[in-house]
Parts: structure tokens; C-alpha cells; sequence
């Protein structure tokens, strides 16, 4: 089998496409039933198609373009252009309210969209690209690979305002990559499906581990997202994504190996089911900075995150989480430049996460963030301990704690949870029991709300907009 250098010297589909020319780099659905696949050599030669179509529309280096879509074959080619042509890629949901779009690419100040889903797409900055432009001649694309060139931008939402958008060279996703799969088995053979949006660093982060290992990754359309767990070796998911393959009638023969678990407190019981099924389970802590995980394990009883991965640092400074290392990222963009993280200097170029841990037996354990917590009856609150200890009750697959205002104590926790079971009086009065039982008078929920579903279909639930719909309920 071909193996890796320490750095790529080219374009990773272009060392790929020489050790592994005719191998199957991407299929939509089943490769092995007839499914469309590209090898090697072929995904090469789409990518500069692709690649000189943008060119004859006018983007050039150092220019942002973005793409506001789901996963589709063409975001995938566009991604793979953009950076070709040495441009830059931001991905944006093309849910989100057409007045959040404006704002967002308003800030970014992109030079160019594809928007292909939304009749408000003319109304969006940017000049709008054609995916079938009209070409008079091929032109000369002079950009050499450059691992250290700015190559995405991801949104990362923040507690208030607009959300940040991260910088990642090629350097930093690869290195990325190469970390956790000095952990997880990912090899030349296997196939990762892109099960997450790549407008999300975990998306992303999939393109990279692909790129990286030059396997296999694979699209559908995403009501046939859980059939295709039947067909892969691996995917990212999140738990309510596990959860229903587990439920549904494709669990019953597949061949799932590993499945790298984020974007929420995971129940025991749900790996434990997965296992049982013969699909390793990993979890992790990570964040879009450092370009996705930054701690990994195999998942177990232990409510920790693991050990750190290589290519990343982590120190704890007054119960905070610090990092840095070749993972993190160049900085955030504003106003057409980079400004980044951390100092200059060698001794102040650790990021501060503003995420709170603690170390037990060489295992990192995360106790919520700083900016989450808040006061109540004279006591500091953190929600993710009271997360904690819900989600051990058997009927609680997903919670989310906030803090409502209260007369008397300041502020008072609400539960808003999904739960296996209807959550009606007989359920909450069994929850109630069940907290009066195992925490503090100050840290049990007044309030059990269910979770929206709106908010289940995103990969990680924003707790900023939950917020704001916990505030329009009373």
C-alpha cells in the first residue's frame, strides 16, 4: 500500500492520482452496486475543469468565495477549485434566514457565491458563479501547492454577535488528520462518508482525513444518509445520527467499523448499543480553531474525553483549557485580513478556549464552558454538570441546560431535553425524583421543555439560539 510522506510536495489528489491512480476516490452511494465513482486520475482532471471554470468567471488568488449549500458532488468539486486555484472557501447554511445570510456575508465580504437552492440568491453579495460558465480557451493556472496557504474559512458561532470566521491553511487540516489517525484505523481501503455539512469543520475535517490517507469518501443525498452507513467503513456523526441507524432496519447488516462521535454529550447507553453491533465508537473534545478533534478515546463509561492527540499541546491555566500546536488555526478574518489568535512571542502562543476541565488519571474531563455559567440563590451554576447527570437516566438521549431569570434566586436551570420516551407528566415528575435525588437544591431544573426539532437536525445544537427560543416561550 502507498504510504503518505511527512508533507504532501503537491496537490494531494495529484500524489494520490501517481501511488494510486485507478483506486476509487469518490462514489455517490454503493461503489460495489453500481454506484457513479471517480479513481484517482479522475478526480484530478475534474478538479482543474472545475478549477478553469472559475477562472474564465474572474476569481482569483487571495479572493473568498463563498458557497451557500448542502453537501452535493459539486460543493465537493468547488471546495477542491477554490483552493486550486489558490482562493479561499467559506462554506454557509443555506437554512439560516435569508437577513442572517446578508449579515454574514456582508462581514465576510466575499468576492464570490454559488447559491444554487435559494430564490433569494440574487439578492446575496457577491458575484454569482455558473457551474457550466461560458469558455472561449483554457488558461494557464500558475498556483503550486502551499501548505501554509489560507485555504478555508469557517463560521464558528459565539455566545453574542456575528459568528467568527476561522482561518485554516492545509498545514493545520492535515495535521489535523494526521492525529487522530494515529489513533482511529483509517486506512487506503476504507470509506468515510461525508455526513456532515462542510459549511462545519467536521465536514471539512472528513475532505482532509481523505485527503490525507487517499481512501475513500463517499455522498448521498441525505434521506439516504443512514442507509449509507450499511456501505462504509466510517463516519462523523453526532448522536441523534447514531441513534436512528441503531433504530432503524439497516443496523441489522452493515459494515460500520468506527464512528467519531461530537456535537453533544453522548449516552453511555448509545455506545454501548453501537458496540454491541459490532461499531467502535470514539469521542473526543474539539473545536474549530484547533481545525476539529483535539482529544480523542474510544468511548466507554468514563464521561472524560481522552488523551490529547498528536500535533496538538494542551495545559490547564486556573481550571481553563489552553492549546495550541499545528492544528490551530492562522486566526480569525475580518475586514479582508487574518488577525490572529495569539502573540508573537514563544511564550504567548497558547489560545485560550474559554472551555473549563480538569485532569483525572490522565484522562481530560470538561466541565462546561466559563461564559455558560451563571448564578443562582448565591451558588455558581455550571449547566453541563447538571448536563451530566441527566443524560444517566435511561430516558434522556440529549439535554441542554440553560438559566431563566428568577425573582428570587437570580437565575433558575430549565431542562431541555430529548427523551425515548413522550415527555408528559409521568416522565417529569420521574425526572424531578430523580435530580431531587442526586444534585443540589440550586442545580435542579424547574422547567423540562422538549427539545425542538429544528433543532435536531443541525450538527451541533447552538445554545446562543436556543436562548432566544427558551426567551419566546414565555
Amino acid at each position: 500500500m502507498a504510504q503518505i510522506k511527512a508533507e504532501f510536495q503537491k496537490w494531494p489528489w495529484q500524489y494520490w492520482a501517481e501511488q494510486r491512480p485507478t483506486e476509487i476516490a469518490i462514489a455517490l452511494g454503493d461503489a460495489n452496486a453500481g454506484a457513479v465513482t471517480w479513481n484517482w486520475i479522475e478526480v484530478t482532471a475534474n478538479i482543474e475543469t472545475y478549477a478553469q471554470r472559475l477562472v474564465a468567471q474572474g476569481v482569483k488568488r487571495d479572493q473568498l468565495v463563498a458557497v451557500v449549500a448542502l453537501n452535493s458532488i459539486d460543493v465537493l468539486w468547488l471546495l477542491l477549485a477554490i483552493i486550486r486555484v489558490g482562493a479561499r472557501y467559506v462554506g454557509l447554511n443555506p437554512k439560516l434566514p435569508s437577513k442572517a445570510l446578508i449579515e454574514q456575508l456582508t462581514a465576510l465580504g466575499n468576492n464570490h457565491i454559488w447559491c444554487p437552492e435559494l430564490d433569494t440568491a440574487e439578492q446575496l453579495p457577491g458575484h454569482t458563479l455558473s457551474l457550466t460558465p461560458a469558455m472561449t480557451s483554457e488558461r494557464i493556472i500558475p498556483v503550486m501547492w502551499q501548505e501554509h496557504r489560507p485555504v478555508s474559512l469557517t463560521l464558528t458561532s459565539g455566545s453574542t454577535g456575528l459568528p467568527k470566521a476561522v482561518v485554516h491553511n492545509p498545514q493545520s487540516h492535515l495535521a489535523s488528520a494526521s492525529g487522530l489517525l494515529k489513533q482511529m484505523t483509517f486506512t487506503a481501503h476504507d470509506s468515510w462518508l461525508l455526513s456532515l455539512p462542510l459549511f462545519h469543520i467536521s465536514g471539512l475535517a472528513i475532505v482532509w482525513r481523505w485527503l490525507y490517507r487517499g481512501a475513500r469518501i463517499v455522498l448521498v443525498e441525505p434521506a439516504l444518509q443512514q442507509q449509507a452507513l450499511q456501505w462504509v467503513s466510517h463516519a462523523s456523526l453526532v448522536p441523534t445520527q447514531l441513534q436512528r441507524f441503531l433504530d432503524s432496519q439497516y443496523a441489522h447488516q452493515h459494515q460500520l467499523q468506527q464512528v467519531l462521535l461530537g456535537g453533544a454529550t453522548i449516552p453511555v447507553s448509545l455506545t454501548t448499543a453501537a458496540e454491541q453491533a459490532g461499531i467502535e465508537c470514539w469521542s473526543g473534545y474539539g473545536m474549530t480553531e484547533m481545525a476539529s478533534t483535539i482529544t480523542a478515546k474510544r468511548a466507554n463509561s468514563s464521561a472524560g474525553v481522552g488523551t490529547v492527540l498528536p500535533n496538538r499541546e494542551l495545559i490547564l491555566r486556573d481550571g481553563e483549557i489552553w492549546v495550541r500546536g499545528k492544528v490551530l488555526c492562522l486566526g480569525y478574518y475580518r475586514n479582508n485580513t487574518i488577525f490572529s489568535l495569539v502573540g508573537y512571542d514563544d511564550d504567548d502562543d497558547w489560545f485560550a478556549t474559554k472551555d473549563l476541565g480538569e485532569w483525572h488519571d490522565d484522562e481530560l474531563f470538561i466541565r462546561g464552558r466559563a461564559d455558560n455559567m451563571f448564578i443562582s440563590g448565591g451558588e455558581n451554576v455550571q449547566p453541563e454538570d447538571i448536563e451530566q447527570v441527566l443524560l444517566q437516566h435511561a430516558a434522556v438521549k440529549q439535554v441542554m441546560v440553560l438559566p431563566i431569570d428568577d425573582h428570587d434566586f437570580g437565575a433558575r436551570p430549565v431542562a431541555i431535553v430529548t427523551t425515548a420516551q413522550p415527555l408528559d407528566s409521568y416522565l417529569v415528575d420521574q425526572l424531578v425524583t430523580y435530580m431531587s435525588q442526586n444534585v443540589a437544591p440550586h442545580k435542579r431544573p424547574i422547567r423540562y421543555l422538549s427539545l425542538p426539532e429544528c433543532f435536531t437536525q443541525n450538527v451541533k445544537v447552538s445554545r446562543s439560539d436556543l436562548i432566544k427560543w427558551l426567551a419566546s416561550q414565555d
